[in-house]
């Protein structure tokens, strides 16, 4: 099996997908190979990748959180966080954390505190997008599960976050992060992890991990690319999977280096 990551990985850095790498992802298919995707997207963002022709059509959504069928448009599994889980650790987070705002995402729909649209890195425009929408923080946490909770902090630095997250939320969920232009911070359910799920596909696929090959770029990707067997790092890649042991370090998105790796495995 071969398993990418999309963003800063396999899609090119204007967020489509090159001709390259699409050749790549048919050669292997047609040679056998099932290639998957593994992203932090939730399945409402995968627009990009949904038009590959492909065999094994399963996608590992929203860091783990989600097992989705792209081609025939279904979710085969789902590890959410409950309301009252939720609200928990935001209420934790605000007392222990400065400066943060909140967002959940459920996979089909994401709502933001309004703090979080004014701070820096906020990219999308609310009113452009139905799938988004902006309350106060009760209001985010009634009644929903969630695939995803999000915490922005005004200024400041992923990986410092990330781990000021992990302190407070200790083991009830998991906390990672796939960006370093910003201090945003992405948390799961207890034990979600795009390895884990992984895992479990190729337990039922009867896939030995040694038999992986993986590409990623961001401490999301960490675990599963300490899993696989053989594991690729992009060139620009976050320092934690550069310094992998037993990673070979590749191009970037830039330069289809997925792909190229792709075409080597094929052949």
């Amino acid at each position: 099996m071969i398993v990418s990551d999309l963003d800063g990985t396999f899609l090119s850095p204007d967020g489509s997908v090159s001709d390259r790498n699409l050749a790549a992802v048919a050669a292997a298919e047609s040679a056998g190979i099932p290639v998957v995707f593994a992203t932090g997207r939730p399945i409402r963002l995968l627009g990009p990748v949904r038009g590959l022709r492909r065999t094994q059509a399963t996608v590992i959504a929203s860091n783990g959180a989600m097992l989705y069928d792209l081609g025939g448009d279904s979710v085969l599994s789902v590890s959410a966080i409950p309301s009252g889980v939720a609200a928990e650790a935001f209420a934790d987070l605000r007392a222990a954390v400065e400066d943060v705002a909140f967002g959940v995402d459920t996979g089909i729909r994401a709502g933001y505190e309004p703090a979080y649209l004014s701070y820096n890195g906020t990219t999308f425009n609310i009113r452009d997008d139905p799938q988004r929408y902006v309350g106060d923080l009760t209001e985010l946490v009634a009644g929903g599960e969630f695939v995803k909770l999000l915490v922005l902090q005004e200024s400041g630095d992923a990986d410092a976050l990330t781990d000021a997250v992990r302190t407070v939320l200790g083991d009830r969920l998991a906390a990672t992060h796939s960006s370093t232009d910003r201090p945003l911070v992405e948390v799961a359910a207890a034990g979600v992890s795009k390895a884990a799920t992984l895992a479990v596909l190729c337990e039922r696929l009867g896939v030995a991990p040694d038999e992986v090959a993986a590409f990623g770029d961001m401490p999301n990707d960490l675990e599963m690319l300490s899993w696989v067997g053989r594991p690729y790092v992009m060139a620009d890649a976050h320092p934690d999977l550069l310094a992998l042991e037993g990673a070979e370090v590749i191009g970037s998105n830039a330069e289809s280096a997925v792909g190229a790796m792709i075409e080597t495995l094929v052949a």
